[in-house]
Protein backbone atom coordinates (compact mmCIF):
# COMPACT_ATOMS: atom_id res chain seq x y z
CA UNK A 1 0.00 0.00 0.00
CA UNK A 2 2.44 2.28 1.07
CA UNK A 3 4.45 1.96 -2.40
CA UNK A 4 1.27 2.05 -4.19
CA UNK A 5 0.68 5.37 -2.57
CA UNK A 6 4.16 6.42 -3.49
CA UNK A 7 4.15 5.73 -6.94
CA UNK A 8 0.43 7.12 -7.39
CA UNK A 9 2.09 10.67 -5.26
CA UNK A 10 5.33 10.55 -8.36
CA UNK A 11 2.66 9.98 -11.20
CA UNK A 12 0.50 13.00 -9.25
CA UNK A 13 3.18 15.27 -9.31
CA UNK A 14 4.70 14.50 -12.65
CA UNK A 15 0.97 15.08 -14.15
CA UNK A 16 0.61 18.40 -12.12
CA UNK A 17 4.07 19.22 -13.83
CA UNK A 18 3.28 18.72 -17.00
CA UNK A 19 -0.21 20.22 -16.82
CA UNK A 20 1.59 23.70 -15.52
CA UNK A 21 4.18 23.10 -19.11
CA UNK A 22 0.95 23.16 -21.19
CA UNK A 23 -0.65 25.41 -19.37
CA UNK A 24 2.32 28.08 -19.18
CA UNK A 25 2.90 27.04 -23.39
CA UNK A 26 -0.73 27.95 -24.10
CA UNK A 27 -0.70 31.60 -21.94
CA UNK A 28 -1.38 34.01 -24.69
CA UNK A 29 1.05 36.37 -26.15
CA UNK A 30 0.68 40.17 -26.44
CA UNK A 31 0.13 39.59 -30.28
CA UNK A 32 -1.30 35.93 -30.72
CA UNK A 33 -1.47 34.73 -34.38
CA UNK A 34 -3.96 35.83 -36.87
CA UNK A 35 -6.00 33.26 -38.70
CA UNK A 36 -5.33 32.38 -42.04
CA UNK A 37 -8.54 34.48 -42.76
CA UNK A 38 -7.64 37.35 -40.68
CA UNK A 39 -4.36 37.17 -42.23
CA UNK A 40 -5.00 37.34 -45.63
CA UNK A 41 -7.62 40.53 -44.67
CA UNK A 42 -5.41 42.58 -42.97
CA UNK A 43 -2.67 41.98 -45.83
CA UNK A 44 -5.36 42.41 -49.13
CA UNK A 45 -7.42 45.40 -47.30
CA UNK A 46 -3.60 47.07 -46.09
CA UNK A 47 -2.54 46.60 -49.74
CA UNK A 48 -5.54 48.66 -51.39
CA UNK A 49 -5.27 50.91 -48.47
CA UNK A 50 -1.33 51.58 -49.74
CA UNK A 51 -2.38 51.82 -53.42
CA UNK A 52 -4.79 54.27 -52.66
CA UNK A 53 -2.80 56.68 -50.09
CA UNK A 54 0.32 55.87 -53.19
CA UNK A 55 -2.82 57.64 -55.53
CA UNK A 56 -3.85 59.94 -53.52
CA UNK A 57 -1.02 61.65 -52.09
CA UNK A 58 -0.66 63.15 -55.46
CA UNK A 59 -4.43 64.14 -55.94
CA UNK A 60 -2.68 68.33 -55.25
CA UNK A 61 -0.86 68.44 -58.58
CA UNK A 62 -4.05 68.37 -59.96
CA UNK A 63 -4.48 72.25 -58.41
CA UNK A 64 -1.77 73.14 -60.45
CA UNK A 65 -4.07 73.03 -63.54
CA UNK A 66 -7.16 74.59 -62.50
CA UNK A 67 -8.52 75.70 -58.85
CA UNK A 68 -9.36 79.00 -57.39
CA UNK A 69 -11.14 77.96 -54.26
CA UNK A 70 -8.92 78.62 -51.66
CA UNK A 71 -10.76 75.94 -49.02
CA UNK A 72 -11.26 73.65 -52.04
CA UNK A 73 -7.07 74.05 -52.35
CA UNK A 74 -6.29 73.70 -48.89
CA UNK A 75 -8.83 70.88 -48.62
CA UNK A 76 -7.22 68.88 -51.59
CA UNK A 77 -3.61 69.33 -50.15
CA UNK A 78 -3.92 68.12 -46.71
CA UNK A 79 -5.56 64.73 -48.19
CA UNK A 80 -2.77 64.87 -50.29
CA UNK A 81 -0.30 64.94 -47.04
CA UNK A 82 -2.74 62.62 -45.35
CA UNK A 83 -1.60 60.26 -47.78
CA UNK A 84 1.67 61.08 -47.94
CA UNK A 85 1.89 60.10 -44.53
CA UNK A 86 -0.45 57.41 -44.28
CA UNK A 87 1.83 55.65 -46.90
CA UNK A 88 4.84 56.54 -44.97
CA UNK A 89 3.32 54.79 -41.96
CA UNK A 90 2.43 51.95 -43.69
CA UNK A 91 5.88 51.53 -44.89
CA UNK A 92 7.14 51.82 -41.12
CA UNK A 93 4.33 48.96 -40.31
CA UNK A 94 5.60 46.48 -42.58
CA UNK A 95 9.23 47.11 -41.99
CA UNK A 96 8.49 46.13 -38.19
CA UNK A 97 5.82 43.11 -39.32
CA UNK A 98 7.61 40.92 -41.76
CA UNK A 99 4.16 39.34 -42.67
CA UNK A 100 2.33 42.46 -43.13
CA UNK A 101 2.61 42.41 -47.20
CA UNK A 102 1.81 45.98 -48.54
CA UNK A 103 1.41 44.15 -52.56
CA UNK A 104 -1.07 41.45 -51.77
CA UNK A 105 -4.30 42.97 -53.64
CA UNK A 106 -5.33 40.46 -55.57
CA UNK A 107 -8.00 41.85 -57.26
CA UNK A 108 -9.84 39.47 -59.78
CA UNK A 109 -8.85 40.58 -63.55
CA UNK A 110 -12.40 42.28 -64.22
CA UNK A 111 -12.32 44.11 -61.31
CA UNK A 112 -8.83 45.57 -62.55
CA UNK A 113 -9.66 46.20 -65.64
CA UNK A 114 -13.26 48.20 -64.51
CA UNK A 115 -11.24 49.92 -61.75
CA UNK A 116 -8.64 50.94 -64.38
CA UNK A 117 -11.54 52.23 -66.97
CA UNK A 118 -12.90 54.15 -63.99
CA UNK A 119 -10.05 56.00 -63.15
CA UNK A 120 -9.54 56.71 -66.75
CA UNK A 121 -12.96 58.52 -67.23
CA UNK A 122 -12.60 60.26 -63.86
CA UNK A 123 -9.35 61.94 -65.07
CA UNK A 124 -10.81 63.10 -68.16
CA UNK A 125 -13.78 64.33 -66.91
CA UNK A 126 -11.35 66.25 -64.76
CA UNK A 127 -9.45 67.37 -67.59
CA UNK A 128 -12.34 68.62 -69.50
CA UNK A 129 -14.12 70.21 -66.89
CA UNK A 130 -13.64 73.87 -65.23
CA UNK A 131 -15.33 75.87 -62.60
CA UNK A 132 -18.16 74.42 -60.86
CA UNK A 133 -18.17 71.33 -62.16
CA UNK A 134 -14.51 70.85 -62.04
CA UNK A 135 -15.22 71.64 -58.17
CA UNK A 136 -17.72 68.78 -58.07
CA UNK A 137 -16.12 66.05 -60.23
CA UNK A 138 -12.75 66.95 -57.92
CA UNK A 139 -14.93 66.43 -54.53
CA UNK A 140 -17.06 63.33 -55.33
CA UNK A 141 -13.83 61.47 -56.53
CA UNK A 142 -11.93 62.75 -53.29
CA UNK A 143 -15.40 61.14 -50.86
CA UNK A 144 -15.21 58.19 -52.84
CA UNK A 145 -11.53 57.33 -52.48
CA UNK A 146 -12.23 58.71 -48.77
CA UNK A 147 -14.65 56.64 -47.64
CA UNK A 148 -13.23 53.66 -49.56
CA UNK A 149 -10.27 54.10 -47.83
CA UNK A 150 -11.52 54.80 -43.86
CA UNK A 151 -13.06 51.75 -44.79
CA UNK A 152 -9.91 49.88 -45.93
CA UNK A 153 -8.03 51.09 -42.71
CA UNK A 154 -11.42 49.41 -40.84
CA UNK A 155 -10.93 46.26 -41.88
CA UNK A 156 -7.29 46.05 -41.57
CA UNK A 157 -7.68 47.66 -38.19
CA UNK A 158 -10.21 44.73 -37.19
CA UNK A 159 -8.29 41.70 -38.98
CA UNK A 160 -4.62 42.90 -37.22
CA UNK A 161 -3.20 41.49 -34.46
CA UNK A 162 0.19 43.55 -33.67
CA UNK A 163 -1.85 46.81 -31.07
CA UNK A 164 0.58 49.42 -32.92
CA UNK A 165 -0.84 48.07 -36.31
CA UNK A 166 -4.20 48.41 -34.55
CA UNK A 167 -3.65 51.66 -33.43
CA UNK A 168 -2.07 52.84 -36.85
CA UNK A 169 -4.84 51.37 -38.77
CA UNK A 170 -7.62 53.30 -36.58
CA UNK A 171 -6.12 56.32 -36.59
CA UNK A 172 -6.07 56.61 -40.76
CA UNK A 173 -9.74 55.34 -40.49
CA UNK A 174 -10.57 58.15 -38.38
CA UNK A 175 -8.72 61.04 -39.84
CA UNK A 176 -10.21 59.47 -43.49
CA UNK A 177 -13.73 59.66 -42.39
CA UNK A 178 -13.06 63.41 -41.08
CA UNK A 179 -11.80 64.02 -44.14
CA UNK A 180 -14.78 62.61 -45.80
CA UNK A 181 -16.97 64.73 -44.04
CA UNK A 182 -14.93 68.02 -44.88
CA UNK A 183 -15.06 67.38 -48.53
CA UNK A 184 -19.41 66.09 -47.76
CA UNK A 185 -19.49 69.82 -46.56
CA UNK A 186 -17.85 71.26 -49.29
CA UNK A 187 -19.51 70.15 -52.00
CA UNK A 188 -22.95 71.15 -50.22
CA UNK A 189 -21.85 74.59 -50.48
CA UNK A 190 -20.61 76.00 -53.65
CA UNK A 191 -18.32 78.46 -54.76
CA UNK A 192 -19.49 82.13 -54.26
CA UNK A 193 -19.83 83.62 -57.43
Amino acid sequence: MNRFASIFGILFFAGFLCGCASIQKTAPSASPPLSAEKFQMRNNSASLLYDLLDDEKNVSKVLLIKSDREKLDRLIKTISVLAGDGERRLDELAKGDSSLNLHAIQLPVGEKATRDAIAKTKEHELLLSSGENFEFTLLLTQADALSYGWHLAKIAAENSSRPEQVKEFAALSTAMEDLYKQVVVLMRSPPAK
